[in-house]
């Protein structure tokens, strides 16, 4: 009689295992399908929009259903994804991020291995050398805090400013100490720096702005050596870095063929970091 009841209570624990096996079994399934039954939302501008639709057809063929949202300010794409209105984005570079996440409180997270940086350049219509530009020429560039800076060490390595100690944790036009040519420092939102050209005797602009803008991005006077140190790539809340459509957007980032089509779109004006395995 007690083998009798050892072997029924022995059947009835196999059989709580298997069902509960089988159901953790469905839930890893329903997990892993998690992010193709929603819209993933990916931010964009207009100079890396078809870089970032080459993305959107690239992760709906492995399932997902993907919406690129347009924007048409360059900090729009990091507020909607701190504020969870998108769920990514691919557009500034990584000094911007960490500034951006001090100055509102957020935990974006650009995932790694970072993909291209920015070739950055000073332009003009008007002069082919700086030894050209008048007594009091203006310069347009970029007013964000690091672009600001980078373009004002720019212009010192040029030779057509000096800058002191820096007074704050950027350096701005206040921290000229010597300015020879009386150079004007017109500082412009990155998304019109390019089409100040007109106007100013110069622009220190992305080549992409400069492009976009019906220029020769090669047709540059003299090229910012330091954007190599400006990494941008895929942006997410630090949050979701782990999710499914995160890891296969990467995997599809450092695909040949995608790293192939980036080249053929930008033309030099983005350059691609050496692939990471």
């Amino acid at each position: 009689m007690k083998l009798k009841v050892l072997k029924k209570i022995s059947l009835f624990v196999l059989l709580v295992l298997s069902l509960s096996f089988f159901g953790c079994s469905n839930k890893t399934s329903s997990a892993s399908t998690t992010d193709k039954k929603k819209t993933i939302k990916l931010g964009t501008l207009s100079t890396i929009k078809p870089f970032t639709t080459v993305l959107k057809e690239e992760l709906e063929k492995k399932g997902y259903k993907v919406e690129v949202v347009m924007f048409d300010a360059n900090n729009m794409p990091a507020t909607a994804t701190k504020d969870g209105n998108i769920d990514g984005f691919i557009h500034n570079h990584l000094p911007w991020i960490q500034t951006f996440n001090k100055e509102n409180n957020s935990k974006l997270e650009m995932v790694k291995p970072y993909l291209f940086y920015y070739r950055t350049a000073l332009y003009s219509s008007k002069y082919k050398s700086i030894n050209e530009f008048p007594s009091g020429a203006q310069i347009a560039i970029p007013n964000d805090p690091t672009n600001v800076e980078n373009s004002l060490v720019m212009l010192q390595k040029l030779g057509l400013i000096t800058l002191g100690e820096k007074k704050d944790k950027f350096y701005t036009p206040a921290d000229i100490v010597k300015n020879p040519k009386n150079i004007k420092i017109l500082e412009t939102e990155i998304t019109t720096t390019a089409r100040s050209i007109t106007d100013a005797a110069a622009v220190i602009c992305p080549s992409t702005r400069i492009k976009a803008a019906g220029i020769d991005p090669k047709a540059f006077i003299a090229e910012d050596t330091t954007t190599v140190n400006f990494p941008v790539g895929l942006t997410v809340d630090s949050k979701n870095v782990n999710e499914p459509w995160v890891k296969d957007a990467m995997e599809i980032l450092q695909s040949d063929s995608v790293r192939k089509k980036f080249n053929e779109l930008f033309d030099g004006t983005m350059v691609l970091y050496d692939k990471q395995k």
